[in-house]
């Protein structure tokens, strides 16, 4: 056997194996283009819970924005709030208010934490709605030393029995809500005007104590504005 015959021979062995190596190699890394039901149903289930985590985390951004005036929570609030329901008929706030420097007092801020609760939603037209009863639940917090949670020691133990820092408020009101054309939407699709008449636990309490106090001094008128986005 001549020398060319037997290189030859070695040269097309060799080719031999370096395609066959190179079509394992491109085999394994060619991903298979069928995918059998279980990886199919696992992708499914990685695809829907990031959608239900990106549903809560849009659950958590603010849709709503409140600027009310008086109401027993400072001279001007201002804040962010959700609605949530199976008809948007509750609504958490969280509000900061603000009560100028008058006579002898001082300057305040305040931080409410308000529930509400519309259960009713009347139509007036095309564009405008009314909640006629709204009923709201807020917590109410003065951001000043001058109050306290706790009676100081320099007062006798029970002296005054409730915290000047803390209060409870109970409010009934309506709204009156105009839902802007979708064509003219900006920044908001809706705008609303609201009232309320509130009470909180100490004029309560002092009305109790003494029957002489006069009920329009206990209670307390807010009106306000909010923009739903």
């Amino acid at each position: 056997m001549s020398m060319k015959w037997l290189n030859f021979k070695y040269v097309a062995t060799g080719l031999m194996m370096l395609s066959g190596v190179a079509a394992s190699a491109a085999a394994e890394t060619v991903p298979d283009s069928v995918m059998t039901d279980d990886e199919f149903m696992r992708n499914e289930a990685y695809h829907s819970r990031l959608v239900r985590r990106a549903e809560r985390w849009n659950k958590l951004i603010p849709n709503i924005f409140t600027l009310q005036f008086a109401g027993g929570i400072g001279m001007f609030s201002a804040g962010i709030g959700w609605d949530y329901g199976r008809s948007d008929q509750w609504e958490t706030h969280l509000l900061v208010g603000f009560t100028p420097k008058r006579y002898n007092y001082q300057t305040y801020w305040t931080l409410t934490l308000r529930e509400v609760y519309n259960p009713w939603k009347i139509r007036l037209g095309r564009h405008w709605s009314m909640k006629p009863l709204s009923v709201n639940l807020a917590l109410n917090s003065i951001l000043h030393n001058d109050f306290w949670m706790s009676e100081p020691d320099r007062y006798p133990h029970g002296y005054y029995g409730f915290s000047s820092r803390m209060r409870f408020h109970l409010g009934l009101g309506q709204r009156f809500t105009f839902a802007i054309p979708e064509h003219k939407r900006w920044i908001s699709s809706s705008l609303s005007v609201y009232y309320e008449v509130s009470t909180c636990d100490l004029y309560v309490r002092q009305k109790i104590l003494n029957k002489k106090i006069p009920l329009k001094d206990i209670i307390t008128l807010a009106v306000g504005l909010q923009w739903a986005i």
